[in-house]
Parts: structure tokens; sequence; C-alpha cells
């Protein structure tokens, strides 16, 4: 599916690494290699929007999402700016205090502070909180430097701070709704869990699995599984369709017909494309239950909403 386009004007070059339109040379070929001594840019370069900062003027971003930084990866970057300098700039924004604070590239400061830098190229840009947390977050998710973890946590910050609703949140980062929604769930499962997740012990894919298990005692004895058995994503799914079958065989007992099962299955799977939910169809000719599963407030409403307007 193509991905919506989620940068705004000006913002496209800023984060390809590429210098905005209008910028001189000079300042797009800055280095900021220690052993050379940085140019004094002069006003006209800073306002076409390039200018130099020493990194201790700069404060990092409270809305950052990223949270997990690779030593290893620094210290790799912090030896090639040593090398080449920043090629891309820094995207920071003046506080109403006076400070400078920083809105993009939290690698590249870092990496800079331990290269040893004492001037670093930035382009200073007007940006409310909300901006600064949404550029921070199409930045990382652009350069697939988040955790699922992190980027569901982003996703919840915009929800809930800023009030923006699923659908919103789609539309900037260009993916669609369900993908949102998905990677929202993944904050029901247990701390032990996330911090699988975040470490990469466990992958988003095996985050999805567990989340299909109701209670929180089955969905630890299975990330355990996971773990010593190194289960693949697939193995895992195939397993808790087994435990599912098992349970559903035994609760409806042996008077279950198949080709009734297969028409229960098939009623689920359509409501669940028409809904964009998860729904379940179990019980027998006589009796069963349609369960409708759902994430959250604005979730239910759109559900409800659905479900109404094709009454």
């Amino acid at each position: 599916m193509n991905q919506k386009p989620v940068l705004g004007k000006g913002l496209a070059s800023l984060l390809s690494g590429r210098p905005p339109q209008g910028t001189p040379p000079e300042a797009a070929a800055v280095s900021t290699n220690p052993a050379t001594p940085a140019p004094n840019i002069p006003n006209k370069d800073r306002q076409m929007g390039v200018s130099m900062l020493a990194p201790t003027d700069i404060r990092v971003n409270p809305y950052q999402p990223r949270r997990e930084f690779d030593a290893e990866k620094l210290a790799e970057l912090a030896q090639s700016i040593k090398e080449n300098g920043i090629i891309q700039p820094l995207a920071v924004r003046k506080t109403a205090e006076g400070f400078y604070e920083l809105i993009a590239g939290e690698r590249r400061l870092r990496a800079s502070q331990m290269a040893g830098l004492s001037l670093v190229p930035v382009v200073i840009r007007k940006s409310t909180d909300k901006e600064s947390l949404e550029l921070a977050l199409i930045e990382n998710i652009q350069r697939q430097e988040l955790n699922c973890v992190e980027e569901a946590q982003a996703y919840l910050r915009l929800l809930q701070e800023f009030k923006l609703t699923q659908e919103e949140i789609a539309q900037r980062v260009g993916k669609d709704r369900a993908t949102v929604a998905n990677q929202l769930r993944l904050l029901q499962l247990s701390e032990t869990i996330l911090e699988d997740l975040k470490i990469g012990r466990l992958s988003q894919g095996h985050g999805k699995i567990l989340l299909s298990l109701e209670s929180t005692l089955e969905r630890m004895n299975l990330r355990n599984l996971m773990i010593e058995q190194s289960m693949s994503v697939r193995a895992s799914e195939k397993w808790v369709a087994a435990k599912k079958e098992a349970k559903t065989l035994k609760s409806a007992g042996p008077s279950i017909e198949p080709a009734l099962k297969l028409r229960f299955q098939t009623v689920a799977q359509d409501l669940t494309r028409k809904l964009s939910t998860k729904v379940e169809v179990s019980g027998t000719a006589d009796a069963g239950k349609i369960t409708v599963h759902y994430h959250g407030k604005q979730d239910l409403d759109r559900i409800i909403a659905q479900l109404q307007g094709s009454a």
C-alpha cells in the first residue's frame, strides 16, 4: 500500500540530508571536523536556515520518543563525524527561556559530543511542543530507529497529551489506522514482555501473538516457552492455534459438527474484516456467542458507530 506523504514544506529537505533550497554551497558543505576550524557563517547564511551552535548549548528534546541508544553504534558515528563532519544539520527550536532545544538528531548530537566537536550545524525552526514530538517521531520512524515499544509509547503521547485521534496519527506518520491501533495494543502487555520487546529478545510479531491470549498467566507461560525454545513467530502461531483448538473443542463438546465449525470461522473472518478488529464466534447450533474485541474508548466508539450504521 502506498504510504501517505507526511513531511511538511521544507521538512523533507531537512530530514533527507539535502540542504534546503537556496542554501549557499559554502553553508551546505560546512565541516565540523575538529581538525578543521569551523568557518564563521555570515548572517545571510543563518537566515537561509544553517547556523552553528555549541553542543553544550543544545538541550535534548523532552518529547524524543527514542529511549534506547546503542553505545557501539554511537561510537561508530562519533568516529565518522571526526573524519567527515556532520553532513545533515540538527533541527532545533528556541524556547521562550532563550535555550535551544533539539527537535531531531539526538544521535548526531550525542556522537558530536563524544567526538569533541565545539560547534555543530543546526537549522532553527519555529515549533510547538506537539510539532516537536511529531517531527522527532517522524524522523525516527522513517529511519527505522525506534523499537516497537518506543513507537507505541510515542503514539500514546500523541493521543493523551495532544488529543490526536488514531486516524490523525496515522496520517502524520504515513501508516494506516489499523497499524497504529495494533502498535498501541502492545502496551497492554506486562512490563517483563515489554522489556523483551525493547531489547529484541522477542519481536513485535511475538508480541502480537501474546496479545491473542487473554490472561497474563497464559502470556507469561508462552513468553517463557518462546525464549527457552527460541520459537519463531510461525511456530508460536501454531502453538497458540493448537491450544485454542483444543480449548474450543473441549468447551463445545463432541456435538459440534465440522460444517458448523467452518461456518463459525468464516463468519468470524468476515466480521473481523468489516469491523477492523478481532471477532470470535463460538458455541453450538443451539447457542453460542460472538465476541468483538476493542482497544480503548475511541476504538469502541468506532465499532459501535459502524454496527449502528449497518443496522
